[in-house]
Formats: C-alpha cells, structure tokens, sequence
C-alpha cells in the first residue's frame, strides 16, 4: 500500500528563497503541509510567505515572531537585532496577514502528532536544547510523537525507560522509525539555519508508517540579501539569514 508523505517545517522567517526551494524539492510529492510556527520575523517577505503556505493550505500554528509582528505579543523580550526584524515586518505585513498570524492556535494535534512552536508546555517561547529539556517534555508527551521549531537546529530525541531523553544523531535522507516509544523532533529552521550550514532544513512524515526523514536543500542567498539590502535591513541580520 502507497502513502502519500506530510511535509513538515518551521522557521520560515519570511524567507521566500528558502521556502520555494523546500517546496520545489518536495515537487509536491506530499498529502499536507505543517508549519511550526514563526512564518514572519527576519526576512523579507512575509507577506508573499503566508500568501504561498495558503495556496497549499498549510497547517500553521503561532511562533513568537508571528505574534510579535502582527502586535499580539510585546517585543520587549525578544533581542535587539530581533526586534529591529519586528518593526520592519510590522510595517510590511498587510492587514490581512496581520489578521490571519493573530489568529493561528499555539498548539496543534493532529493525526495523533503533537504541532507546537516552542514545546507543549509552553508553545511559544519554550525552548528544547538539551536533553534535560527533551526529558521534560516526551515524560509529560500526550502522543508517540511531538513536533517543534523555535531552536532552528534539527533534533531528534526517543524517550528510553529509566534514562530519560536520549538525542539521535540527525541523519540527512535516512528514515528514523518511532513506533515503539515516544520521540521529539524538531526539522531545523526552512529560512535561517543555525548550525553553521546554509541550506534550508525540513522533514518528510509518514504517520502510518511512523518514520521521519531530514531532508536539506540549498537556496538562492544572494537574492534575499538584495531584497534585505534594498529594504535597510541591518547588515548583521543580513548576514544571519543569508551568509555569503
């Protein structure tokens, strides 16, 4: 029997060079599309972003960029080089997606998969960075498999008995199987990776199968840093989201 695959990413970050790429390579070949949340912040589009993922009629839960950008959430906690990305995405954003970022749920589950920006515990300014963190979350885990961003490094934890999380090392095209015990995973970051590689990072799903691949992809980083360049973006936030 054939299953049709769901393609899994986070961290967009208005990136539209990056989200095209992931979406070219995937060509489709996908039932659904899940967002983990933080569409808006950094980049410079996020408008054409949330207008793309709606032509796929994407599964889309709240970051705190989103909220941030669409004036749900104050940007007082949120770093400097941060909060200059939210000023100028609030000034970009068009009403409508303004509306649509304010509306998105913080917590998904679906198809028995837990979907939150952060961690189920705290949805969107939860981090999971190491295996302390990891060990809180698949204890208190509601479903087989949990899903999160926000970090922008792909992860991968199983919950083993008596040892708490136990981190798998990230496997790029290798299928990972969590049918007999609760896994973590988070695919990396589509639009601003933080792992030292520039390609855009996401994760193909087969929940009937109950396998996760990482997949990666490069992206035209010269062309978003015109478009930063031509918006008078900082040269430092320039330089996070698309390196030379």
């Amino acid at each position: 029997m054939s299953y049709s695959p769901i393609l899994v990413i986070a961290d967009v970050h208005g990136n539209l060079e990056a989200l095209s790429a992931v979406l070219n390579q995937a060509s489709g070949n996908f039932e659904e599309l899940w967002v983990l949340g933080d569409i808006a912040g950094y980049g410079p589009d996020p408008n054409l972003c949330l207008e793309l993922l709606r032509k796929y009629e994407a599964i889309m839960i709240a970051g705190n960029h989103d909220f941030a950008a669409c004036g749900k959430l104050s940007i007082n906690n949120f770093n400097f080089e941060a909060k200059q990305a939210i000023q100028i995405h609030k000034s970009i954003l068009s009403e409508e997606s303004k509306s649509f970022l304010r509306n998105l749920p913080e917590i998904i589950v679906r198809r028995s998969i837990t979907l939150a920006h952060g961690n189920p515990e705290n949805p969107i300014w939860g981090y999971v960075i190491d295996n302390i963190s990891a060990t809180r979350v698949l204890a208190a885990a509601q479903s087989l498999l949990t899903l999160i961003g926000h970090t922008h490094i792909p992860a991968l934890w199983a919950l083993s008995p008596g040892a708490g999380a136990e981190p798998l090392r990230i496997e790029y095209n290798k299928e990972f199987h969590y049918s007999t015990t609760p896994h973590l995973a988070n695919p990396g970051s589509v639009g601003q990776s933080r792992d030292g590689i520039s390609t855009a990072r996401y994760m193909i799903l087969h929940p009937e199968l109950k396998t996760i691949i990482f997949r990666s992809c490069p992206w035209n980083r010269e062309a978003t840093r015109k478009k930063m360049q031509k918006r008078g973006y900082p040269e430092s936030l320039i330089n996070r989201m698309a390196p030379k």
